[in-house]
């Protein structure tokens, strides 16, 4: 029986005798979910990207598709591969909703695994894994396999399967080849030659032509779900500023390595072929905190003399007012708290400070292995007054929805990296209003940038699709963060900086006019689509 697409949960019941198992042992699922994994399962034969939007539950969708093919007798092996730090989560998931024993390594006895992709790839396991037939492959954050050349590619793309399904929220993150790459690891040719694809589709590298065309194409190999067309009912953001005025130290230190940032800036800019990279970067750490600037500015020659004034200047800043004000709101207001920084110098720093003041706190970063980050995630998840602080490596993928306060300590200057730290808390499950606070330096560029964030992205209280879209455009004139640094570096006028700032924000706002499919592709709005 093939499912319509309509209907409650009660007609899927009637098409998937096999879900009746999952919704009588308590499980609830949402209707987008149900469909999605109808049209994968119905119509696409489970070859397919599965590109629903951060928080929308494609764990859960996984697994009602393995019981559905299992209550079929259509697998008896599958292969799920995800990053290390998500094994643990996975297999509690599929455990805990499904009743499935899955398990993490390939000695292990079974039908299911999990495995880490990083330790799939290398050898003698990645020829291993490539002799078995799999019924089934699954890859989780299937965006690190947009580059052919790699061996994430090279592994997935070597594997026996008859089956395969990606799981991303972001299909394409900078070049519609990355779109191209992943179809083709689904359905090897559907898209012909790579010359054939550019020349019907690809008008520049991330704008599409023939949009009708490639939007039916892509309806055939990819299911993409997004909030505001889900109508997903989760509890408000409660967003809050919170300026911190530096200390004289650290004004210091800021007005003196931002003005000779804007003179590199400047030299660099009239030189071929030399990178601001490093700029950027310097300016972000300034901004979060002395201890997060220190192991970069020892390395930073072009400072020449200077170099060794700033650091002696930095270095004598023990307690950096961010710092000190986050330990102060903590030790007032006990209650579970998510901290992002960027940094391991700010991050360390942090944790220090609050540990001093006896608070419980845990640092959670890229470099902890697996084990202790089920460890840290279960401590973080005992405890009502415990204080996670996180770097984004540590936070990719996390579902942290029993917690309903984050604390941005600083702010990338990508606003869809800070829109995913949201999404660790505001996502399916979470039962709170959830509390965000916006740390920022008073008189810093962090003002400029929150200024922008907050006002005219009003990045805090929209959701990541529409945003994602609108992101993509904007960048087509460049990168964002290259297009930050030149607005605050090019000029000293303080007034003309918030009024290009202003500009660009202004720019943003014009193009919330643009359409998203839910493919999830930007394309541009003409008068004929009116029409349409």
């Amino acid at each position: 029986m093939k499912p319509s697409g309509l209907g409650g949960v009660e007609h899927w019941l009637q098409c998937w005798p096999a879900l009746k198992n999952q919704v009588n042992s308590g499980l609830t699922f949402q209707d987008y979910q149900l469909q999605g994994v109808a049209k994968i399962v119905h119509e696409l034969d489970v070859n397919a990207i599965l590109a629903d939007e951060v928080g929308l539950g494609k764990t859960i969708e996984a697994g009602l598709i393995i019981s559905e093919l299992k209550a079929r007798g259509l697998v008896d092996r599958v292969l799920i591969l995800v990053p290390a730090g998500l094994i643990t989560q996975w297999i509690h998931e599929l455990g805990q909703k499904f009743g499935f024993e899955a398990v993490r390594s390939p000695k292990d006895q079974g039908w299911l695994w999990v495995i880490s992709i990083d330790t799939a790839k290398r050898p003698p396991l990645a020829q291993q894994l490539q002799f078995v037939q799999w019924d089934l492959v699954i890859v989780d954050e299937a965006h690190h396999l947009k580059n052919a050349a790699t061996q994430n590619y090279q592994l997935v793309a070597g594997l026996r399967r008859k089956h395969l399904l990606l799981l991303t929220a972001t299909p394409m993150e900078n070049h519609l080849n990355e779109l191209y790459i992943l179809v083709n690891l689904v359905k090897p040719g559907y898209f012909g030659s790579y010359l054939k694809f550019y020349r019907q589709f690809i008008l520049d590298k991330r704008t599409p032509k023939n949009a009708a065309a490639l939007r039916q194409l892509l309806s055939q190999v990819m299911v993409r779900n997004q909030r505001q067309e889900v109508g997903l009912d989760l509890p408000p953001r409660e967003v809050s500023l919170w300026p911190v005025q530096l200390s004289s130290a650290e004004r210091s230190l800021y007005d003196a390595l931002t003005h000779a940032l804007k003179q590199e800036y400047r030299t660099r800019m009239r030189q071929p072929n030399s990178t601001v990279l490093p700029l950027i970067l310097m300016q972000r750490e300034l901004c979060s905190s002395p201890q997060a600037l220190i192991p970069t500015l020892t390395r930073q020659e072009w400072l020449g003399q200077e170099r060794d004034s700033l650091l002696e200047l930095a270095t004598s800043i023990r307690n950096p007012e961010k710092i000190r004000s986050v330990v102060d709101f903590m030790t007032m207001e006990k209650q579970r708290t998510l901290i992002f920084t960027e940094y391991r110098g700010s991050q360390d720093a942090l944790a220090q400070s609050l540990k001093k003041a006896g608070i419980e706190v845990a640092s959670f970063h890229g470099g902890i292995r697996p084990r202790e980050r089920d460890g840290l995630i279960e401590w973080f998840r005992s405890g009502d007054a415990r204080v996670l602080v996180a770097t984004e490596a540590g936070g990719q993928g996390l579902n942290l929805q029993f917690c309903h306060r984050l604390i941005n300590f600083d702010l990338p200057w990508n606003p869809m990296r800070i829109e995913q730290r949201i999404g660790r808390i505001h996502r399916i499950g979470q039962e709170h209003p959830v509390e965000i606070y916006n740390l920022f330096s008073l008189n810093t560029v962090e003002e400029d940038l929150l200024r922008l964030l907050h006002e005219k992205i009003d990045l805090f209280r929209r959701v990541i699709g529409e945003l994602d879209v609108i992101l993509r455009h904007l960048q087509r004139r460049g990168s964002l963060e290259h297009r930050l640094l030149d607005i605050l570096f090019s000029d000293d006028d303080r007034a003309q900086v918030v009024a290009r700032l202003n500009q660009l924000g202004n720019e943003f706002l014009s193009n919330q006019e643009r359409l998203a499919w839910p493919e999830g592709i930007a394309m541009t709005k003409r008068p004929d689509d009116e029409q349409a």
